[in-house]
């Protein structure tokens, strides 16, 4: 079965794997201590990004995309517990350096830009001496040198009159000139690795345009990385090349853009592009995936999406009772689903996806998609 939604036309089209790894994670998993429990944030996590690639991570709110960012870049409070097989960047495993050699590389190697810039920006000093600051703490530059700096990568991202904008403070800014300001900061100690947090979700439609094609015009003259972090199909579709699917702490489906948008292969991928209006439909209401995202502190045994798939009640309605259970509202699903975790798999080249009601799943190579 195959998906298309008229409004979505992925125009990139780079490999899911290749020989330039920039960044690899392997078996990540973050855990936070609580008053109320455990929380698994991620949960067994792999996936590698390539130079020049943009990799998005897409999934609803509380999935685990930001703390998997966060997680990278050493980034968490004292409650969290972050373990991984490697965490290597550029071959180099960021899970053994000092907290001194994680300072250079969080703004050196990997930059970040956030969803909201002006609560990402200092109120009280001006966007000029914020992004000198950053240049001066990783390179080795004098004051002027870095003022020259930053006012050429102010010009860079097309702010206009960058000596005048230097100066300025945060809020004389509009939010896509702000948003803009940041970029020129992430960029300016030109890293190998951007990692964009819902960078458009604060802006209108238009300077969301203008921002998203920025990133892709300094792509485009740099061997930059992007991880994007987002929950906009339509973001992804524009902007990526490989996309993987979060669903509570984990990848249900990775694979590149163009692949996925033609042939969603996991329920929970099938339900997000349902939920999403289409040209040319007359509906009252669009559809939604049924159920809540689940609590992390008690995660459903097996699939974790099981409680909500459509997939599993309706297989269950044609199986022998022994092969079903029922769910506390009284709805049957597939006991192998309601008991069973599905692992990652192969199901077609580059293309991962994890769930038992998938056909020939279980003859699927069961391959790592950070190697």
């Amino acid at each position: 079965m195959t998906h298309n939604p008229t409004i979505l036309r992925p125009q990139v089209d780079k490999n899911v794997t290749g020989s330039d790894t920039l960044l690899r994670v392997r078996d990540l998993r973050t855990n936070f201590a609580t008053e109320d429990g455990l929380v698994k944030a991620v949960d067994g996590v792999n996936f590698r990004i390539a130079k020049r690639q943009t990799f998005a991570l897409v999934g609803e709110s509380g999935c685990g995309k930001s703390v998997t960012a966060f997680s990278i870049l050493r980034l968490l409070p004292p409650t969290a517990r972050v373990s991984a097989t490697a965490i290597e960047l550029q071959g180099r495993n960021l899970l053994e350096l000092t907290d001194k050699q994680m300072r250079q590389v969080r703004g050196g190697k990997i930059s970040m830009i956030f969803q909201e810039p002006m609560s990402s920006l200092n109120p009280v000093y001006t966007c000029g001496n914020q992004i000198v600051e950053a240049i001066q703490l990783h390179r080795d530059m004098s004051a002027s040198q870095a003022r020259d700096l930053a006012i050429q990568m102010l010009r860079h991202v097309g702010i206009p009159a960058p000596e005048q904008r230097f100066d300025e403070y945060p809020h004389q800014l509009s939010g896509g000139m702000r948003q803009r300001v940041m970029i020129a900061m992430a960029l300016s100690c030109d890293p190998a690795l951007l990692i964009a947090d819902e960078p458009t979700t604060a802006l209108d439609v238009t300077i969301q345009a203008q921002i998203l094609q920025l990133l892709k015009d300094i792509q485009q003259t740099s061997d930059l990385s992007i991880l994007l972090i987002t929950h906009d199909l339509a973001v992804v579709a524009e902007t990526a090349d490989v996309v993987a699917v979060m669903y509570a702490s984990k990848i249900v489906e990775l694979a590149g853009v163009k692949e996925l948008f033609a042939n969603p292969l996991h329920p929970y991928t099938h339900g997000l592009f349902r939920s999403l209006p289409r040209l040319g439909q007359k509906l009252e209401r669009l559809e939604t995936i049924p159920g809540n995202v689940p609590n992390p502190l008690h995660f459903p045994q097996g699939c974790k999406f099981h409680p909500r798939c459509d997939r599993t009640r309706a297989a269950a309605a044609g199986a022998p009772l022994g092969e079903t259970v029922a769910l506390a509202n009284g709805e049957r699903v597939m006991r192998r689903c309601a008991f069973e975790e599905p692992p990652l798999r192969e199901l077609e080249h580059c293309h991962w996806a994890s769930c038992w009601e998938i056909p020939d799943f279980e003859n699927a190579r069961r391959t790592d998609p950070s190697l």
